[in-house]
């Protein structure tokens, strides 16, 4: 698959759409999240088995993902969380040989990255609240690191309230 596949509405749930779209906090988490990177984009993705499906963004600059977009899982920087769970910050990406191939890198120039997994409250990995730049951004923060895994948290909880139905 290469770029953009299928409609998010058919890759998520009613109930996921229902819960982003009710969700204001998302957009909040991602304008904060932002400002302390100082990247200028941030998104929160869902993974399938085979695609980071965009649930939400803040791109004030139009760096040109958008919500609903559909993207090749193994393409993308997130893709890292399926087989480590643990953050991902990428100050310059064009130096990385791991990272710098990578089509969705080479597709929007991105140089800087910073990643953290959304894992649900059960342990099951949601997707990524992730930011990026075509700037070089150094993260000199040492609680940056910890302020998005709290980030990622709050957004895991929001999802797995709004998505889980009880059962009864």
């Amino acid at each position: 698959m290469n770029g953009l596949t299928l409609a998010a509405s058919d890759l998520l749930t009613v109930a996921e759409r229902t819960a982003i779209a009710e969700i204001e906090a998302t957009t909040s988490i991602l304008r904060l999240v932002t400002r302390l990177t100082t990247l200028r984009f941030a998104g929160i993705a869902k993974f399938t088995d085979s695609e980071w499906v965009v649930c939400s963004v803040y791109d004030p600059t139009q760096f040109g993902i958008e919500a609903g977009d559909t993207v090749d899982i193994e393409t993308t920087l997130c893709s890292e969380f399926r087989r480590n769970p643990q953050a991902l910050f990428l100050s310059q990406i064009s130096e990385n040989q791991r990272f710098c191939s990578r089509p969705i890198v080479k597709r929007y120039g991105i140089e800087s990255y910073a990643g953290v997994p959304i894992i649900l409250p059960d342990g099951r990995l949601f997707g990524a609240l992730c930011a990026l730049d075509s700037r070089t951004v150094l993260f000199e923060d040492p609680d940056l690191m910890e302020t998005l895994e709290l980030f990622a948290r709050l957004v895991g909880c929001i999802f797995f309230t709004n998505l889980e139905q009880p059962s009864r």
